[in-house]
C-alpha cells in the first residue's frame, strides 16, 4: 500500500513545499523560543502529563525538526548557489532560475555562504541549546 503522505507530497508544486518549510521554521522556532522560557502552555501540560525526562525529550524534538528543517533549507540554497556559479539552470525553491547574460557567475557564491551560514546557524543552536542547565545530554 502506497504512502499516500508522500503522494502528497510529491504531487505539491515545490513552491508551496518551500513556502510551508519556511512557515516550520517561523513556528518552531518561535515554539522553542517560547518553550525555553518554561513558561508556555506546552511545558506545563508536559510537565503535568510526564516528568521532567518527558519535557527534556519533547524540547529536544522539537529542537531536531527545527535544526533539520534549516539545515534542509540551507543546503538547497548552497545548491542554487553552485548552479548559478556554474551558469546552469537551476530550481530556486520551486522555480526555474536563470540569470541574465551580464550578470557574474561569482554571484552565486553569495548562495553558497548565505546557506552555510544557515547551516552553521543550526548546529550552534543544537550547541546553544546543550548548553542549557537543565538540556544537558550527559
Amino acid at each position: 500500500m502506497p504512502n499516500t503522505f508522500l503522494g502528497a507530497v510529491k504531487n505539491r508544486p515545490p513552491l508551496a513545499v518551500w513556502l510551508i518549510a519556511f512557515v516550520a521554521v517561523i513556528l518552531i522556532g518561535g515554539s522553542l523560543t517560547a518553550d525555553m522560557t518554561g513558561q508556555s502552555a506546552a511545558d506545563q501540560y508536559i510537565l503535568s502529563r510526564w516528568s521532567f525526562e518527558g519535557l527534556r525529550a519533547y524540547l529536544w524534538l522539537e529542537a531536531g525538526g527545527f535544526v533539520a528543517i534549516v539545515i534542509a533549507l540551507g543546503l538547497h540554497v548552497i545548491a542554487t548557489g553552485f548552479a548559478v556559479t556554474r551558469g546552469g539552470q537551476t530550481r530556486v525553491f520551486g522555480a526555474n532560475l536563470r540569470l541574465h547574460p551580464l550578470v557574474p557567475r561569482r554571484t552565486g557564491y553569495i548562495f553558497v555562504v548565505l546557506g552555510a551560514a544557515l547551516v552553521a546557524l543550526s548546529l550552534t543552536t543544537l550547541v546553544l541549546f546543550n548548553s542549557c542547565v537543565y538540556m544537558r545530554l550527559i
